[in-house]
């Protein structure tokens, strides 16, 4: 809200300024002043400013909005690539990032994106071994958990076979 509210003040003074410097002027300077503000000329720098407030804030918007297709595609690529390497353990992927740049890529342009630049490569990189990574401590945690309940399991029954059971009667 802050911010249409300051856009619309900035405009207000761009619409009013060359109205306000053109009654002001007098004299020799007013013909330049006339030259300046014509129609023609005042429609041009709108148009400049306008273009220049446009690309600011639709190349954030771009930017963001392709931040999270890089993020998507490499979420999807990365188990795409965990997946075909469990199909087959015996053709184990060497590279496996190298993979997943090569899936995320045919994804992204699949989808109508251009392929990645260096710098996106570089954080899918990043994103497939923070995924991997919480894939092994899943893994580690649910082994920790497995270990846990055997334990007790194994500790329920020795106590079971150590105390002799009493017959009733």
């Amino acid at each position: 809200m802050k911010k249409r509210l300051t856009l619309a003040a900035c405009l207000a003074v761009v619409l009013s300024a060359p109205v306000a410097l053109a009654q002001a002027s007098t004299g020799a300077s007013s013909s330049v002043l006339d030259a300046l503000f014509t129609p023609t000329a005042i429609g041009i720098a709108l148009g400049a400013v306008t273009s220049a407030v446009g690309l600011f804030a639709g190349g954030t918007w771009l930017t963001e909005r392709r931040k999270r297709r890089i993020a998507l595609g490499a979420y999807h690529a990365f188990h795409v690539v965990e997946d075909i390497a469990a199909e087959d353990p015996a053709e184990n992927l060497v590279d496996k990032a190298a993979k997943g740049l090569e899936v995320i890529d045919t994804w992204m342009k699949a989808n109508g994106w251009r392929t990645l630049k260096p710098g996106e490569q570089a954080l899918v990189k990043l994103q497939f071994s923070a995924l991997h990574g919480e894939q092994k401590a899943e893994e580690k945690v649910q082994e920790q958990a497995l270990s846990v309940a055997l334990g007790a399991v194994a500790a329920k029954t020795a106590v079971e076979s150590a105390v002799p059971s009493m017959p009733r009667g």
